[in-house]
């Protein structure tokens, strides 16, 4: 009889522990399904946020349309380049004369590299000033609610001459 019982006792608890390792195994696929999802997601916004910016790039560095300031640039964005003032309006006011100038002409913005992390995105830009002076730029935006809350710009200019043959872009 004691034995009886002890086989008993012995298979209660591989029963058990069989049903706790099933459930261990089941949460941990969970957990990796909402990290996969999580990780998805995050992913997705991050691609959303490289079309909003490259977008708005080409609107209004190409495209030279005023409207895309409304579109895509928060009302309250905090400029990190000393030369440029906080805010929408001061954006819209001083790029106006950029925008109206019939001598600038539209074009397809020379973006060479692109890359987001979350609700940053940058891009690395090919840039022809008028004066036909070349330009290595690289712009940071962050993105908040669909709107470019933030930004960055580090310029350079192309030398002529190169110590390596790697170029800039």
């Amino acid at each position: 009889m004691f034995l009886t019982t002890l086989i008993i006792m012995f298979a209660a608890i591989s029963c058990t522990s069989s049903n706790s390792d099933n459930a261990s195994a089941e949460n941990k696929d969970t957990t990796a399904a909402s990290e996969n999802a999580s990780a998805n997601s995050g992913n997705e916004k991050s691609e959303a946020n490289k079309k909003l910016v490259t977008d708005f790039y080409q609107a209004l560095y190409g495209d030279k349309d005023s409207n895309a300031i409304d579109k895509y640039v928060a009302d309250d964005i905090k400029q990190h380049n000393p030369a440029l003032q906080d805010g929408k309006e001061w954006l819209k006011k001083s790029l106006r004369p950029f925008l109206e100038n019939s001598n600038i002409e539209k074009t397809k913005v020379d973006i060479k590299q692109t890359a987001a992390d979350g609700d940053l995105v940058w891009l690395l830009v090919r840039d022809v000033a008028p004066n036909g002076k070349e330009f290595a730029r690289v712009n940071i935006f962050k993105v908040d609610n669909d709107k470019i809350s933030e930004a960055w710009k580090v310029s350079e200019p192309v030398p002529a001459k190169s110590a390596n043959k790697n170029g800039m872009f």
